[in-house]
């Protein structure tokens, strides 16, 4: 009798241990018999840098053309010259061209294409992925699905579209009724070439200070908050950093040397210059011809007006909102996000 409890209780240890260690054998048989010892496939809606894709192309064509070492995706075909005998939809492989391409057709590669040179193509061009050594400028109404990248200079006509993410080594340029969610670029300019006003200068502007707003409370030697709504006066220079729990209001042509933020929505008026940071839960609008050094940074939209400019040369900065309008003129230095829906306005 007690040798059947030993041998039921053994039977049902094993039992026990056999389901215990199934889980566990795909593992074990991966890790003696590796299949999968490849790096992953990196999703452009996850990498972070956004000229992450551009560098593995241009890693992968280097190793091609034996200038560089093996990635293990090598696989590429040549474009045909002249390319307007190219069969670009039937292309199974990703391509070089080893030269300049210049045409007034338009070009649509279904795939990712790396150009040693510059690019020049037509209007209704489309694009899954481009990078060019060059300069990329596509006429109007064409199209960048993934990725693109020029190491000069990427000029998208009127009503272009360009997704996902664009970076260039000197600048970008988007045409009126552009579309664009994720730019990088020392320069970002939009619509038409306009000049742009220099800052207000401080001889012309009376100094002010935050301490003399209705409601002010002094935080810090240099931080004031105002509870509810705030209006900086026009022609005016603060010094000191502002914080509203409701509408910030900045006036024409007043500069805050430091950073704002507000809750409820904030307005720089016309050539207004703020020398820092802006923040805001809510809709930012920087009118025409104002400056900011940024960041610029919204929970919800920002409108960049007429001349408007973000950032400067020496000192690039980011704009991150979930709407972005950027009107005739505007320039950015550095990154602009639009995490839903960005556009250039039409003059």
């Amino acid at each position: 009798m007690i040798a059947g409890h030993y041998i039921n209780y053994i039977a049902f240890s094993l039992v026990c241990l056999v389901l215990m260690t199934l889980p566990f054998l795909p593992a074990f048989r991966e890790w003696r018999h590796p299949s999968d010892a490849a790096a992953l496939p990196v999703s452009p809606d996850y990498s972070s840098d956004i000229d992450h894709f551009a560098r593995r192309l241009q890693a992968d064509v280097a190793a091609r053309l034996g200038n560089g070492p093996a990635t293990g995706y090598e696989d590429f075909d040549f474009v045909s010259m002249p390319v307007n005998n190219m069969n670009w939809r039937k292309a199974a492989k990703r391509l070089i061209a080893r030269t300049d391409i210049n045409t007034s057709a338009p070009v649509r590669s279904v795939q990712p294409l790396y150009v040693q040179g510059s690019l020049r193509a037509g209007a209704e061009s489309s694009f899954s992925a481009l990078y060019a050594t060059g300069n990329i400028e596509l006429g109007a109404e064409s199209e960048i699905h993934d990725w693109a990248h020029a190491d000069g200079v990427v000029q998208l006509d009127r009503k272009s579209l360009a997704l996902r993410r664009i970076s260039a080594g000197t600048a970008i340029e988007l045409g009126h009724e552009a579309w664009f969610e994720r730019l990088q670029a020392p320069t970002l300019r939009f619509g038409s070439r306009t000049s742009h006003a220099l800052p207000p200068a401080e001889a012309d502007q009376t100094p002010a200070s935050f301490a003399d707003l209705p409601g002010a409370v002094q935080q810090t030697p240099s931080l004031f908050l105002v509870r509810g709504d705030c209006t900086l006066d026009t022609d005016k220079i603060y010094r000191g950093s502002l914080v509203v729990t409701g509408l910030l209001t900045v006036g024409d042509r007043t500069t805050v040397i430091g950073d704002v933020k507000s809750r409820e929505g904030m307005s720089i008026g016309r050539g207004a210059w703020v020398q820092g940071a802006i923040t805001c839960e809510k809709r930012v609008y920087v009118l025409k011809d104002a400056q900011v050094a940024g960041p610029l940074i919204s929970e919800n939209d920002i409108l960049i007006g007429i001349n408007a400019r973000i950032g400067l040369p020496d000192a690039n900065t980011s704009v991150s909102a979930r709407n972005i309008i950027v009107e005739d003129g505007a320039v950015v230095h550095g990154v602009l996000w639009a995490h839903e829906i960005g556009m250039v306005k039409s003059a």
